[in-house]
């Protein structure tokens, strides 16, 4: 039987994926057994053939969704072939029924660039979720979520009540609309926002590097690497934030995908 799912509730709160080590293993699988859905997982195209696509077969998840890595090639100084992405992209939709949800390679600085990667990608098939980015003009936000069905959209730097208020912002302009929180995973936003999805970018880098683990109240515990914690911690979060966020997701989910 089959380690995966294929999950039809929403928000998703999604854990982000690189690179591995043994302890993802202990921290993934299980969960159905102890009464959870097994966690939805966003994996880095730019992370996969070091890690998740060794290794997909040992874990346990809903089901995933793929981000083209741009900014992190961006910070490596190694661009992403579009071309090479778009072939990537329709030979893992083809061969893995488990994959939800492709992001378009965004352009770091370039919203006009990325606007025509999105186009030229829905033109090959492939149905990319278009990304919005602060400092780009809110006429591209506009146009973005009139073009597609998904969108999705990072904080930056802002933290705060910087962050809430550039949240509040986007909503106010889009809404009603399937919206993805880039590296949005803290419990604040995800219970104020009705997002279609979102991913904890950092669930396991605060837990091993910082001694930061959220079950426990975010007191320092250093030398643990029971990340089983955190996975709970944001399966918890998913179950609350679905609940709350019930006719919002009915909403939205009647709209054109």
């Amino acid at each position: 039987m089959s380690l995966k799912t294929i999950s039809n509730q929403y928000p998703k709160v999604r854990l982000a994926i690189g690179s591995h080590s043994k302890n993802y293993y202990t921290a993934l699988n299980g969960w159905r057994a102890l009464g959870y859905e097994p966690p939805c997982l966003l994996v880095s195209y730019a992370y996969y053939h070091s890690g998740f696509g060794k290794k997909r077969d040992g874990y346990e998840y809903a089901d995933w969704s793929l981000d083209s890595g741009a900014f992190t090639a961006f910070n490596a100084g190694k661009p992403i072939d579009l071309d090479e992405y778009i072939e990537f992209c329709h030979k893992q939709i083809a061969e893995d029924r488990f994959l939800e949800e492709v992001f378009a390679l965004d352009v770091i600085g370039d919203w006009e660039a990325s606007a025509r990667n999105t186009e030229k990608m829905w033109k090959a098939g492939i149905k990319a979720i278009p990304v919005f980015h602060p400092g780009e003009p809110w006429e591209a936000l506009i146009e973005m979520a009139q073009s597609y069905p998904k969108i999705a959209f990072g904080c930056g730097s802002f933290r705060g009540k910087q962050r809430a208020q550039w949240v509040e912002q986007v909503f106010a302009r889009v809404w009603p609309k399937r919206i993805h929180g880039l590296a949005i995973g803290d419990e604040t936003t995800i219970m104020n926002f009705p997002f279609h999805s979102c991913d904890a970018s950092t669930w396991i880098f605060r837990a091993q590097g910082f001694g930061s683990w959220h079950l426990y109240g975010n007191i320092p515990l250093r030398g643990t690497n029971n990340l089983a914690s955190q996975v709970e911690y944001y399966l918890k979060l998913q179950q609350r934030a679905r609940v709350k966020w019930k006719k919002q997701m009915e909403l939205i989910n009647s709209l054109p995908a």
